[in-house]
């Protein structure tokens, strides 16, 4: 597995999230209604999801495999930001449910982590 192709795969992941964030809110049962703020906010999250995304799927095409080790690191910085935050909300503020789905994205998110740290070394 190439760093390449790891960058590829985290942009894929959160293309993937920022479509469901997007467009998940419709899904919700009608006992609970979003308000429109919620359903505004989380639209902007999606699409920032989206570019986030698209950046690390387009990253390795743009730069040299120099670079992408070099620029690596810093990212892997804000990859455990978005694995601390969630882990907050889940243990700190209680604010979120810990079920199968949480804990799969933390490991995924750890893995991926994890794989950017070998590869860019």
């Amino acid at each position: 597995m190439t760093l390449s192709l790891i960058y590829k795969i985290f942009g894929g992941l959160h293309m993937l999230m920022g479509v469901m964030m997007g467009l998940g809110l419709g899904a919700l049962p009608e006992a609970w209604e979003p308000s429109v703020g919620i359903t505004t906010m989380a639209e902007h999250f999606g699409s920032a999801l989206l570019v986030v995304g698209f950046m690390f799927w387009m990253l390795p095409s743009w730069t040299s495999e120099a670079q992408l080790k070099k620029a690596t690191m810093p990212l892997i910085g804000a990859q455990v930001l978005l694995v601390l935050v969630p882990l907050y909300h889940a243990y700190g503020s209680r604010t979120i449910d810990t079920d199968g789905m949480f804990y799969g994205l933390i490991a995924v998110s750890l893995i991926l982590i994890a794989l950017f740290y070998s590869k860019s070394r």
